[in-house]
Formats: structure tokens, C-alpha cells, sequence
């Protein structure tokens, strides 16, 4: 318990559909402490209580694996979310509906007894400041990070510093929502894109993107095509930005991230065949670059 006492730290929390995870971070490095990281199912369809119950409890674990005082709390949460107020906005996506119109902040401090700050910063974009500080973007000025996951998340950073306007960035630096073909990028990028057009082509229904992984495996070929199909389609949608942000690295995470031997190969041929000098990296942090970020979000709080 004692071996972290000279280190300047924050918790890190990241907040997912079905779970919270926290941990304490250090603050000069991004380190994540790994003895520290607690992790909690959540029921998202609960009531109020009962989920701000278990995010302070995970939360609380985290604070007293250590005897130091923690100033401050991180949290990466999806949105809708007024970020700089604490109050959640969340609604219509069948996930902590009960939270609507709810200032997280302030019950969250109330739950923790917890007499510091706590700062809120949106899931993909902690992601992306915790890739660019401590992960596969660190030392890198101009970086775009991308998560796969239930939906298509995107980044774009300067010097870890996350834009939403200036050249080379769509508006308010998101990718999901870039048109694409017969809607947006989320459509055809996506765990949802992948199981719903598997079951389209061979009338099979399966549970998540682990499955047609497993299939790519033992080379079927419509997971293998599908997987293709995608990682050209992210080319597709990312090449003219990456070019015009004169991005050094495109960084890759969410759950998607761990079936990269299926796209990253179409991906990267559809990047050189445009003449894109992004290199492309896996995340190999995942979560825990949420976490660096969400105490990266405390780190520079205040600042200009």
C-alpha cells in the first residue's frame, strides 16, 4: 500500500455500457497502476441509485488502495454529456436513462464524500489523449485516433491537445457521422455493420465481432470478406482527412482493435494506394488509455 507514496496521482475512470473500470494514475507519467485497478459490472437499464452506487464504489476501491491524498477524479464518459457541468444527457440509447438531466458531479461527491475535483471528458477522445501521452501516439505531434467498437469513435490531436475544427478536421472532429455510400461512416464501420451483414449473407445470427473473429480464423471466407470490406471502407472514410491534417499516425483501439489481422492489411493498402504517410498502430493499452486520459483531462484542467 505504501510503495506510491511519491507519486502525484489522480484516479482515471472509464465508463462503458455495461461496466466501470478505475484505477489510480500517475500524473508525471500516465502510468496506470495496475494493483489499483478495480473494475464493476453495471446494470445501464438500472435506476439512478443503484448505478451511481456501483460507479462510487469502484471508484472509492481505487482511492483507498493508497494512504496518499488523491485530488482529483477523471472520469471518460459517452456522451450526451455536458462534460464541463457534470450533467448527464444521455437518452434514446437504452443505456443510464435514468441519469437523464442528472448532475453526476455533484452526486457522485456526495456518495464519495470526496472534497476534491472531479473533471468529465468524453470516452473516445480520453481514449485518444491517453494514446497521444502515454500510449502508441506519444512523442507524435499530429495524430487521429480511431475506436471500433459498437460505434466508430475518432480524434484528431495537435501536441495532445484534441481539435474539433481547423483544417484537415470534420466538424467537431467526429467520424461517425461523416456520409458514407448510402448513409455514415458508423453504418458500415461498426460491430453492428459486421454482425447484421454476417446474418445478411448467410441467414446465421451471431452474438458479437468475437464470433466472426473466430470464424476469420479458421478462414471462413464471408468473415474474412467482411472484415476486408471494412478495413477499406475506414480507408475510405479517413483518407482525405489524414491527409489534409498531414497526420504522422492514425492509433486504433476499441474492441474491434483485436481483430486487426483481418483489416489492418486492406487498410493500410487502401492508405498507400492514396498516398496517405500516416503509419497506422494497435493499441495495445486499450482501457487503460482511457484511464491515462480521463486523469490527463485533470492534469490539464485550467489550462488555457
Amino acid at each position: 500500500m505504501f510503495k506510491h507514496m511519491d507519486k502525484e496521482l489522480v484516479v482515471g475512470a472509464d465508463i462503458g455500457g455495461s461496466h466501470i473500470t478505475a484505477a489510480l494514475v500517475d500524473l508525471e507519467s500516465g502510468a496506470v497502476l495496475e494493483d489499483t485497478v478495480q473494475k464493476q459490472a453495471v446494470n445501464a437499464a438500472a435506476g439512478a441509485g443503484e448505478i451511481l452506487q456501483r460507479w462510487a464504489s469502484a471508484i472509492d476501491r481505487a482511492i483507498q488502495a493508497v494512504t496518499v491524498n488523491v485530488p482529483a477524479i477523471g472520469i471518460a464518459m459517452p456522451g450526451p454529456f455536458d462534460y464541463p457541468n457534470g450533467v448527464s444527457l444521455i437518452k434514446g440509447v437504452a443505456k443510464y436513462e435514468a441519469l437523464y438531466g442528472a448532475n453526476i458531479r455533484t452526486a457522485l461527491k456526495q456518495a464519495l464524500d470526496f472534497p476534491g475535483s472531479i473533471y468529465f471528458g468524453n470516452d473516445a477522445s480520453c481514449f485518444a489523449l491517453g494514446e497521444a501521452w502515454a500510449g502508441e501516439g506519444a512523442g507524435c505531434s499530429r495524430m487521429v485516433a480511431v475506436t471500433l467498437g459498437t460505434g466508430l469513435g475518432g480524434s484528431f490531436l495537435q501536441d495532445n491537445r484534441i481539435l474539433q475544427q481547423g483544417a484537415g478536421v470534420p466538424p467537431e472532429g467526429y467520424i461517425y457521422h461523416l456520409p458514407y455510400r448510402n448513409g455514415i461512416a458508423e453504418d458500415y464501420i461498426s460491430s453492428r455493420w459486421l454482425i447484421s451483414e454476417y446474418q445478411a449473407r448467410t441467414g446465421r445470427s451471431l452474438p458479437d465481432v468475437k464470433a466472426i473473429s473466430e470464424l476469420a480464423e479458421k478462414q471462413d471466407a464471408i468473415a474474412l470478406q467482411l472484415f476486408h470490406e471494412m478495413g477499406m471502407a475506414l480507408g475510405e472514410v479517413l483518407s482525405p482527412w489524414l491527409r489534409e491534417f498531414q497526420a504522422q499516425r492514425l492509433v486504433i483501439g476499441g474492441n474491434i482493435r483485436k481483430a486487426h489481422p483481418f483489416f489492418l492489411p486492406a487498410l493500410q493498402q487502401w492508405l498507400l494506394e492514396n498516398e496517405v504517410g500516416a503509419s497506422v498502430q494497435i493499441s495495445s493499452r486499450g482501457e487503460r488509455s482511457a484511464l491515462a486520459g480521463a486523469a490527463w483531462v485533470c492534469k490539464t484542467a485550467g489550462q488555457a
